[in-house]
């Protein structure tokens, strides 16, 4: 991949968006001091990865976003591109495909970086994959620092192969290595968590087997109970059923009973009914000739009240007609008068109609008149009121622009007197902060420096830490392998030991040989020593004599209360095999103590062994009596049987068991020593830690107490800064507002000329308008004085006629009113007649006498009606006599039905009562879930209720008696074992699992061992050759510091010509920078790098040595393209494209880019 291009927005001192071309293989930067030249290379190393704001120059990360300048705001934000030319596909394979690769790091203040591969957000991981193995990584050698010569200079072994490995490629293995470590760790922890849960679970299982136990009791003794229970319900409805058809019986008769009285009953009510008819019907006769004799009464009433209004109404009459009377008399004397008024009224209208129309005609006259001398007076005005409006506004003007030059001159004392403000402003500015200033920076520079060295204190006992942790997390995981193997052979031991103490019998035995004192006696098994193949054989051969006691038995006084055998020692004479052809049991038995061996021989003289391989077929016919074979598997075979032998035997493996005893035995005081030497190496280990740790506690305070001082002088610093630039900015603002209000002046005395001048011409203008107004006024007045005349002369003529027109008005307006009276009159007189006529014939008694003669027959009628009803009143009282009478019998009959049917109510509630128990029994068996034919075969007919009830106690006094049961004990159980299967065989896999990657990390370092071997050699002559080249001679290599190159260090020596072999460290600068030099050039050699950034690398060479670097820079430049940054000339025509770094605003940096070969090109054409 090819660097084609590089874009910078807002990083460090590029704060406008800035795109670099990169077109030649070997581009230069050049440009003054503090330009920012560094920045770009800065730029190139912070978007592919870098985390330290160490690196970066800087406080924090955040500080590589432009923080302002004097003439600019502080930005929130700073991205980094690079885009790659990858048409060769040399990308790893995720991003081959692409023909261009675009590299971006974007970084907001307080919300951290966000990194892109062409356009996609990824991982700074992501990132750092793309490059590895390319030496671009953060401890790559293809970026080339001003301080990166220093640090190979002054590397240490370990860190040289660090470069190594980056050349070599490996780094990507190592990636792996300690990923496939953590995995293996993290396998490692979960096969431990899943054992230590496994052997949780066989403690729960053992735990719920015996709970399990008890729930299966309870289970079956729960299911009797329930059983029995049921039998009770069976019972019990067995005895409800008898009850309910007793009370059923019951209930029958007494409706019977009931019914026969409730005939009775309604037999009576009948008859009540009849009489309470026979009542209604005499009630409603009584009524009707209650009606009747009402009727009558109330037409009796009306007659009387008729004849009694008639009488009132003629005296009535009578008075009326005499009223009316008066009436017509004067309505007739007021309509004579109202008749002569209209007559008079009509001749006064006559007359004054006749002088209306002379006043008319006199009116018109006037009014044609006037119109002539109005016209005149309208067109004096507009000439008088013309003349007058020019002559108002010439004289609105003149007296604006007296105003304007009044404000003129108080704008010009006002602007004199702020210029003398201002001058005397500009002498009282302060701008002695300078020097004030030179001496914070300085005293701001020693601050700084102060910080820089604590902080590389505190960077110092951080890699001191960080070393001793990774070697306390190395004892401790030395530890904990030791502390594990160490318990794991402590339990062996006890188990082994326990197995062992187990096979000397029951307590009951022990207790007999401490009682003849033999219980410390050694065991046969224990001073054995057999050939490993021929355990198991001699094992079977001997049986229990193998448990036997070596003590003297002569003197034991009684039986033990098992078996068991005892065993003499002495030297009484050793048994031999008589049988050559076979070989001897003995022969397997490696003891050298004669005693043993004459026991041993008793026993085994006849035992012959089979040899491996081989049948026992071919060796059964050389047997003797009473001999026999044992092959290794232990089986023994006679001539007429054969005993298999099996690991059930109560002896089995015993001597191997005795035999790893022994060894475990030996091995653990050695471990055990191991493990407190680690313990005591990582106690120091830790107190040399916490020894660290307060030094780093003590180094952050003081750099908390220097970062305060740096602080508070960087606000002082600032604050002078300030009051200088805003000293600066106000002399500044003052001679600016001087220079404009001088301008003001000088154009306040050209307005106040032209001012002048049309003033005195506005005056001219006025005088003449004034004459014009004056001529015109006196004409005016004149037409106005005849308009005047002439309109007063039509007023009056108008108001005359208007008197004239109102008299006529009113003249009319009173003859119809007259004439309004006259009519009203005679409509009275009309009304008062048809009165007249009314109250004449209402003066009638004929109509009196008839209502007199008809009242007296109404009279008649009445007394008739009041007898017909007093026989009705009688008949009704004997009626209610009988039906009370019948009324007490039938109440008397009810009271009777009463009892009957509250004894039959209660009948129906006992059998409800019944038929509810019944129910509820027969509910609680279909609840059991029991078949009632089932439950009711053991029951007889003798079988009671507290016989079963007392059986269902006692199970459930038996059911108490289990105390707290786990019912879900059965199948927590099977849940457990099938969880234990499960974690078994997750055991398994871990264990694979682990043995895979154990494998996996074998094979890395192996692959990592033969590649970090052949990079050695290659960079070695490489590293020779580049040596010889920059040096003009001499010669240089790399030696490695131990055996294992995966963790030793590397040295390099170099003999420059003419002088001794001596290490890096102690030649001169110019011989440091160039064996550097050659260093990382044989890296590039063996490991070409897409790009390799420089930054000032050739300053420390003169100018013979700077061209032997170009030279080779421009040879390694055929594979690797160059970027670097140089103040060397020689160094700059090296260059193929130059780029110009410059600052011409204070704090921000731009690019000029010159392509050389397009210069030459330019120079040849010309």
């Amino acid at each position: 991949m090819r660097l084609i291009q590089l874009k910078l927005a807002g990083f460090k001192s590029f704060v406008d968006p800035t795109t670099i071309q990169l077109q030649g293989q070997r581009v230069g930067i050049v440009g003054p001091n503090g330009c920012g030249k560094s920045n770009i290379m800065e730029s190139v190393k912070w978007v592919l990865g870098e985390s330290s704001a160490k690196e970066m120059r800087s406080e924090n990360m955040d500080s590589v976003i432009f923080n302002g300048s004097e003439n600019r705001k502080p930005i929130s934000r700073a991205s980094v591109e690079l885009i790659f030319d990858n048409s060769l596909g040399k990308a790893p394979t995720e991003w081959s495909q692409y023909a261009e690769i675009s590299v971006k790091r974007v970084i907001e203040r307080e919300k951290g970086s966000t990194y892109y591969i062409n356009n996609l957000a990824v991982r700074r991981k992501d990132i750092a994959d793309l490059f590895l193995g390319t030496g671009l990584g953060g401890r790559g050698y293809a970026i080339i620092g001003q301080n990166t010569i220093s640090q190979i200079i002054e590397a240490k072994p370990e860190e040289l192969r660090n470069y190594l490995e980056e050349a070599a490629g490996v780094s990507k293995y190592k990636e792996r290595r300690r990923e496939t470590e953590f995995r293996l760790r993290d396998t490692r922890e979960n096969l431990s968590r899943i054992q230590d849960v496994v052997n949780e679970i066989i403690q729960q299982i053992a735990k719920l087997e015996s709970q399990a136990v008890i729930a299966t009791k309870y289970n079956e003794l729960t299911e009797s109970h329930k059983f029995h229970q049921a039998q009770v319900w069976v019972l019990k409805k067995r005895d409800a059923s008898i009850v309910w058809k007793k009370h059923q019986s019951q209930v029958e008769r007494l409706v019977n009973e009931l019914e026969q009285q409730t005939a009775a009953l309604r037999k009576i009510e009948a008859e009540v009914e009849n009489l309470r008819q026979a009542h209604i019907n005499a009630s409603d006769e009584i009524n009707k000739n209650q009606a009747s004799f009402y009727e009558i009464n109330s037409e009796v009433s009306n007659i009387e009240n008729n004849i009694r209004n008639q009488n009132e109404l003629l005296e009535r009459s009578k008075k009326e007609l005499v009223e009316i009377e008066a009436n017509l008399t004067k309505n007739a004397e007021d309509q004579l008068k109202f008749t002569k008024e209209i007559e008079g009224a009509l001749i006064e209208k006559t007359a004054i109609s006749e002088l209306f129309k002379t006043k008319e005609e006199s009116f018109n006259t006037l009014k044609s008149s006037i119109q002539s001398v109005e016209a005149q007076y309208l067109s004096s005005s507009e000439q008088f009121n013309l003349s007058a409006n020019q002559f108002q506004s010439t004289q609105e003007k003149i007296n604006l622009e007296k105003a304007t030059i009044d404000f003129i001159h108080k704008t010009e004392e006002e602007t004199n007197a702020r210029i003398s403000f201002l001058s005397n402003e500009i002498n009282n500015i302060d701008l002695s902060g300078k020097s004030l200033l030179e001496e914070k920076d300085a005293d701001l520079s020693d601050k700084r420096s102060d910080v820089e060295k604590i902080e590389e204190k505190i960077s110092e006992n951080k890699s001191l830490s960080s070393d001793l942790e990774e070697e306390i997390d190395t004892f401790r995981q030395h530890h904990i392998e030791i502390q594990k193997e160490l318990s794991q052979i402590e339990g062996e031991i006890k188990t082994l030991a326990q197995i062992q103490d187990d096979t000397q019998g029951n307590e009951s035995l022990k207790s007999w040989t401490s009682q003849h004192n033999i219980n410390t006696s050694n065991r046969l098994w224990e001073k054995l020593k057999i050939k490993t193949d021929w355990v198991t054989a001699i094992e079977s051969a001997l049986g229990g004599k193998l448990n036997a006691i070596l003590a003297q038995y002569e003197s034991i006084a009684h039986r033990p209360p098992a078996s068991m055998v005892l065993a003499n020692l002495n030297a009484s004479h050793a048994y031999k095999p008589k049988n050559n052809k076979l070989n001897s049991a003995l022969d397997a038995i490696e003891i050298s103590d004669p005693l043993l061996m004459n026991l041993l021989s008793e026993w085994l003289s006849d035992c012959y062994l089979i040899p491996k391989g081989e049948s026992y077929k071919n060796f059964i016919g050389d047997l003797e009596q009473g001999e026999f074979l044992v092959n290794q598997q232990g089986d023994i075979f006679t001539k007429n049987s054969v005993s298999f032998y099996g690991k059930d035997a109560s002896l089995n493996g015993i001597l191997v068991r005795q035999e790893r005893l022994k060894a475990l035995q030996e091995k653990f005081p050695s471990i055990e020593k191991n493990y407190k030497d680690v313990l005591n190496k990582l106690n120091e280990a830790e107190l040399q830690l916490n020894d660290y740790e307060e030094q780093a506690d003590s180094f952050s305070e003081e750099l908390k107490d220097s970062l305060n001082e740096l602080h508070q002088t960087e606000i002082e610093v600032e604050k002078i800064q300030q009051s200088i630039a805003y000293a600066n900015e106000k002399h500044s603002n003052i001679s600016h507002e001087q220079n404009e209000l001088m301008v003001k002046l000088t154009q306040i005395e050209v307005d106040k000329t032209s001012k002048s001048s049309l003033i005195q011409n506005l005056e001219g203008d006025l005088h003449r308008f004034l004459e014009q107004k004056t001529a015109t006024e006196e004409i005016k007045k004149r037409h106005e004085f005849e308009y005047e005349s002439a309109r007063k002369q039509v007023n009056e003529a108008e108001i005359q006629l208007q008197e004239s027109h109102f008299n006529l008005k009113i003249i009319d307006n009173k003859v119809s009113e007259l004439n309004t009276r006259v009519s009203l009159l005679s409509e009275d007189n009309n009304a008062l007649n048809n009165k007249k006529d009314i109250a004449k014939a209402s003066i009638n008694t004929e109509h009196v006498d008839a209502l007199q003669t008809s009242l007296r027959e109404k009279l008649t009628v009445k007394d008739e009606r009041e007898k017909v009803l007093i026989a009705s009143r009688d008949n009704l009282a004997q009626k209610e006599t009988d039906l009370r009478e019948s009324e007490q019998k039938r109440l008397q009959t009810e009271q009777a039905v009463h009892p009957i049917r509250d004894k039959l109510e209660q009948s129906r509630l006992n059998e409800q009562e019944s038929k509810l128990l019944f129910e509820q029994f027969q509910n609680e068996i279909n609840e059991s879930q029991l078949d009632e034919v089932v439950l009711s075969e053991s029951i007889t007919d003798k079988t009671t209720v507290k016989e079963v009830q007392e059986l269902c106690n006692k199970l459930q006094e038996e059911i108490n008696l289990l105390g707290p049961v786990n019912l879900a004990a059965i199948h927590e159980l099977t849940s457990e074992k099938e969880r234990k299967g499960y974690l078994d065989s997750q055991v398994e896999d871990l264990t694979s699992a682990s043995n895979t990657l154990e494998d996996a990390i074998r094979r890395i370092d192996k692959e990592t061992r033969d590649r970090l071997i052949a990079t050695f050699n290659e960079v070695n002559k490489n590293f020779t050759e580049f040596f010889k080249v920059l040096f003009n001679g001499g010669q240089a290599k790399l030696e490695l510091l131990g055996e294992e190159i995966l963790d030793t260090g590397i040295q390099v020596t170099a003999q420059p010509p003419g002088k001794k072999n001596t290490t890096i460290s102690q030649l001169s600068g110019g011989e440091k920078a160039l064996t550097a030099t050659a260093l990382v050039f044989a890296l590039f050699k063996l490991n070409p790098a897409p790009f390799c950034l420089m930054d000032e690398v050739d300053a420390p060479l003169d100018d013979s040595n700077t061209l032997r670097f170009t030279n080779m820079v421009t040879e390694m430049s055929k594979n690797t393209q160059f970027l670097y940054v140089s103040h060397n000339k020689i160094a700059m025509e090296m260059a193929q494209q130059l780029i110009g770094v410059t600052m011409q605003e204070s704090g921000v940096s731009r690019i000029v880019e010159v392509s050389l070969e397009e210069v030459e090109k330019m120079e040849l054409a010309n």
